[in-house]
């Protein structure tokens, strides 16, 4: 059976954003940050009113986006360290996300956030790129694994 590639790596960043969101929601219970990932992905479309569906459809799609870009990009790195290198990718499109959103929409249009917030966010980062290297390790790259 024939399947394509890149729409799994699709499925594999859309799903990994849920562990990232669940860890955001976790501190949000503990009193640590003001937003999950799915509420501030929100406020990109909505500027002002955090709302879950829209943060899903936001998330899902910068999740599917990263993982095929880190996908591909993994045929020039090669998947040696997986896990590691997803992490890395995630830190590093967190970060360019974080600043463009602070750049356009924090403190114009919502106040700032405590820093926690952006602590927090990282940390989900960190759970993301750990999904995202799992995942892709065990359902795109399983035969380089055994081949070693």
């Amino acid at each position: 059976m024939h399947y394509d590639k890149p729409l799994v790596a699709v499925a594999i960043g859309v799903l990994s954003t849920i562990p990232y969101e669940l860890f955001t929601r976790l501190m949000l219970i503990l009193g640590i940050g003001e937003y999950s990932l799915y509420q501030l992905d929100s406020l990109i479309v909505t500027i002002n009113r955090p709302s879950l569906s829209m943060g899903i459809i936001i998330s899902f799609l910068v999740g599917g986006v990263v993982s095929t870009v880190f996908y591909y990009s993994l045929k020039k790195l090669g998947p040696d360290y997986i896990v590691l290198k997803a992490i890395v990718a995630s830190l590093l499109t967190w970060a360019t996300l974080e600043v463009l959103f602070t750049a356009t929409i924090e403190g114009k249009y919502i106040p700032i956030r405590p820093i926690d917030d952006y602590f927090v966010h990282m940390a989900g980062s960190i759970v993301f790129g750990i999904t995202l290297g799992l995942l892709l390790n065990k359902y795109l790259f399983k035969n380089h694994m055994k081949n070693q």
